[in-house]
């Protein structure tokens, strides 16, 4: 069963046929397209692959949990720290591969309402996305800034201020050496193409890579008030921007910005189509950047999309195309003020962990009333679990970010240049929309060393991070799950002594009658 070819007179009834199509959670046993049988199918399917005594034990107690909405968190903790103790590389790569494949399992309803495999839809898209090509006349940027304080931090000041977040404990001094390098290589862009799945992120490097000069092709909603912006950006930028249509040629902007855009979970194959005809077309080397989130279960549709994309560029091979991803470094909760955690349990550096001691000793008795002691727990090598997810980022938000996190290692296990760095906690809009995020970003300081920041501080240090990483080798790492982890700008968390969500009613108040957004 196939979806039905549409034709050009077709095309704009699709875009409305659409909004209740695509990617879709397959059905189970009882015929219910259940986020829970999908998620619990998955992990046990992984605790399975790790062929151990401990490996069997786990996907029993996966498979046979009642309350997995409330327990997820404590199975996927487990089933983290396991895959990093596996010494062996081919071992731990078929445990991530199965994985992966268990979750890409979706099925894809066409617009005539019949379903089928999503990976037959990806291998035969209904309709076809050509390219505009909006060309900027614009000189290209040639000092980085990154905004902090009220200042456009450059060269020795920016340097400095990187020491800081580093000696603080914000970051990770291989974070800050990074930023450091990235900062003097806009140059390097020159030539290169980036595919952007979520063009319209606050973090993300679509305007910063434009002002560089680079190629830019980017994959958004369809909004036409955004895409006018961007649009405007690119023209006087020194950049291309290459934007997907359906349908003839638009005859000027205004035009161009109304029909702009692509829904990645209805129009998935016809996507991934496109981004791999204009990567097979770049001229230069190529760079597929996700910086995709949705809310609950959508987030991991949209996962599922991106990661097709992926396999559609990796035939070009490590020397013409690379990848790279946001990991984040914190979730807050909109449910309730007084919730708050780290985005991800994760291996972290004993340097970390001694911090943590550190900064415990020294203090208040105040703050360790209120404050809980971080879940930690040894690796060995000189690295550290950090246990981190909590209930209310919900199940589905755990698995999408743990699918990145397992194709970033795979990519890097495959010999490919992969950028995923822990991105800040971020006054970003989505974000701050939320009266209680925004007061609990405003109350963080007052933890050592944890500090929020500005999206455009965050934009830019993520930018900054990306430069660096597309001009080195795939670095040599104990395993590749480690990849998530380098130049990481974690907010202070990973430093921090106490669980965010111990923190989360004090940081509010304090937020709330006397907000303090700088650590120093």
């Amino acid at each position: 069963m196939k979806c039905q070819h549409l034709g050009p007179k077709q095309q704009a009834r699709f875009l409305t046929l659409t909004a209740m199509a695509g990617i879709q959670f397959p059905a189970n046993e009882k015929g219910d397209r259940s986020t829970t049988s999908f998620n619990k199918s998955v992990y046990a399917a992984m605790a399975a692959a790790l062929a151990s005594a401990q490996g069997k034990d786990l996907e029993q107690k996966i498979k046979s949990e009642k309350d997995w909405r409330h327990q997820y968190h404590v199975h996927l903790d487990a089933l983290i720290e396991r895959t990093l103790r596996i010494q062996d590389g081919t071992a731990l790569q078929d445990v991530l591969k199965t994985g992966l494949e268990k979750a890409r399992a979706m099925q894809f309803e066409c617009a005539d309402g019949k379903y089928v495999a999503l990976s037959a839809a990806m291998a035969a898209p209904s309709v076809k996305f050509q390219t505009v090509t909006v060309q900027g006349d614009g000189a290209p940027t040639e000092r980085f800034f990154l905004p902090y304080g009220g200042r456009h931090l450059s060269g020795e000041e920016l340097d400095s201020q990187c020491d800081k977040w580093a000696d603080y404990g914000t970051m990770e001094p291989d974070c800050a050496a990074a930023i450091k390098v990235g900062a003097r290589q806009l140059g390097s862009l020159a030539g290169r193409t980036f595919l952007v799945l979520g063009a319209g992120s606050e973090l993300g490097p679509v305007r910063p890579l434009l002002q560089a000069g680079a190629t830019v092709a980017a994959v958004a909603t369809r909004r036409p008030k955004r895409w006018a912006d961007l649009i405007a950006f690119a023209r006087k930028s020194a950049g291309k921007l290459l934007i997907p249509v359906l349908g003839n040629q638009p005859a000027n902007d205004e035009d161009l910005a109304a029909v702009a855009g692509a829904d990645l979970l209805a129009e998935a194959p016809a996507v991934v189509d496109w981004m791999r005809r204009v990567a097979k077309e770049a001229p230069g080397k190529v760079t597929l950047g996700t910086y995709l989130y949705a809310d609950g279960e959508a987030n991991v549709r949209l996962t599922v999309a991106a990661d097709y994309a992926v396999d559609a560029l990796k035939p070009l091979g490590t020397d013409k195309v690379s990848f790279a991803y946001l990991a984040p470094s914190m979730f807050f909760s909109p449910v309730q003020r007084s919730e708050a955690s780290c985005g991800t349990s994760t291996a972290i550096p004993a340097e970390a962990v001694q911090a943590q001691e550190q900064i415990f000793q020294t203090s208040s008795q105040w703050a360790k009333m209120f404050g809980k002691r971080q879940n930690i727990s040894d690796l060995g090598g000189s690295r550290a679990f950090l246990s981190a997810f909590e209930v209310l980022q919900g199940p589905n938000y755990a698995l999408a970010q743990m699918m990145r996190q397992w194709r970033a290692a795979l990519l890097h296990a495959e010999g490919f240049v992969v950028s995923s760095p822990m991105a800040p906690m971020c006054r970003t809009e989505s974000v701050v929309h939320n009266t209680t995020m925004a007061v609990l970003l405003e109350g963080l300081a007052y933890w050592a060393p944890l500090e929020s920041y500005d999206a455009e501080t965050g934009r830019m240090a993520m930018f900054a991070l990306l430069i660096s990483d597309l001009q080195e080798e795939p670095p040599t790492l104990a395993s590749p799950l480690h990849i998530v982890t380098r130049k990481s700008f974690h907010s202070g968390i990973w430093r921090a002594p106490f669980a965010m969500a111990s923190l989360g009613k004090s940081t509010w108040f304090l937020g709330k009658v006397a907000p303090k957004r700088t650590a120093n």
